[in-house]
């Protein structure tokens, strides 16, 4: 009897992977630990491993994230078979991925600025280099907008203080739609410390060869202080490099948190 038994259930199983991957299904049929796809009243496609159901919600991984969809938003259910594809149900309007935080975003900027004359809260506009791809779709495209907002700038100083720009992009439009992200870029000028050190020493030293020349030990000595002097001088009247982007310059940032992008059903 064991053996019937077995071979029943295997069949009842079989049946309902045929049938629920042309048809729509009932959440509660299908086992946790199934390949599922649902599908929301509001059109929105969800795709991955059925791993925990409750009276109120199910819950599906999609690899890296697990999304918590609530049973009275399922309007479809249907089991991936992988050797069938799956199709889609005429409510369908778009798919739901999940771009990890941590995601490469390359932009070429298209506001030039410059520590020297930006202000905090002035605002920054990119485009997006690379195409965002989730399991090998094409989730953002190339040449997508980001834009954010200055969050620190500092100008460059007389010896004390590098130049300093920092932004935070806040929104990614993605065919027309408006994506709140989190991603920042900062950047802090070159340090002149080294070129400030010759400029002194060059003084000192120039000054100590005047000064050996005209008065001897003494005058050396003396001349060095003048000379040292003066380099310091050089140094307090000159400014460091700015931080400056132009337009068309290329940057990288990271997203600081997943975000989630709906791509239309062709």
């Amino acid at each position: 009897m064991a053996p019937r038994n077995s071979l029943a259930a295997a069949i009842a199983i079989l049946g309902l992977t045929v049938a629920c991957s042309t048809q729509a299904s009932d959440v509660e049929k299908v086992p946790v630990g199934t390949d599922v796809q649902l599908t929301r009243q509001d059109g929105g496609v969800v795709a991955g491993k059925l791993t925990d159901k409750s009276e109120s919600t199910v819950k599906v991984s999609t690899g890296k994230v697990t999304k918590e969809v609530p049973r009275k938003d399922i309007a479809d259910v249907r089991v991936v078979d992988e050797k069938k594809p799956v199709e889609l149900p005429p409510m369908a309007k778009f798919r739901e991925f999940t771009v990890p935080a941590d995601a490469t975003l390359r932009l070429s900027i298209d506001t030039p600025l410059s520590s020297e004359t930006a202000k905090v809260e002035d605002a920054v506009e990119g485009t997006l280099v690379n195409a965002l791809t989730v399991d090998d779709v094409e989730v953002v495209p190339a040449g997508s907008t980001v834009r954010g907002t200055v969050t620190g700038v500092e100008s460059s100083g007389k010896v004390k203080g590098r130049a300093m720009l920092a932004l935070q992009f806040t929104t990614l439009i993605v065919r027309d739609e408006r994506v709140p992200i989190s991603a920042r870029w900062s950047a802090q000028a070159e340090s002149t410390k080294k070129n400030d050190a010759k400029k002194i020493g060059i003084g000192a030293g120039a000054g100590a060869i005047i000064g050996g020349i005209i008065g001897g030990g003494k005058g050396a000595a003396t001349g060095a202080a003048v000379g040292g002097g003066a380099g310091t001088a050089m140094v307090l009247t000159s400014e460091g490099k700015p931080v400056v982007l132009s337009k068309g310059e290329a940057i990288s940032t990271k997203l600081g948190d997943a975000i989630e992008v709906r791509v239309p059903v062709k």
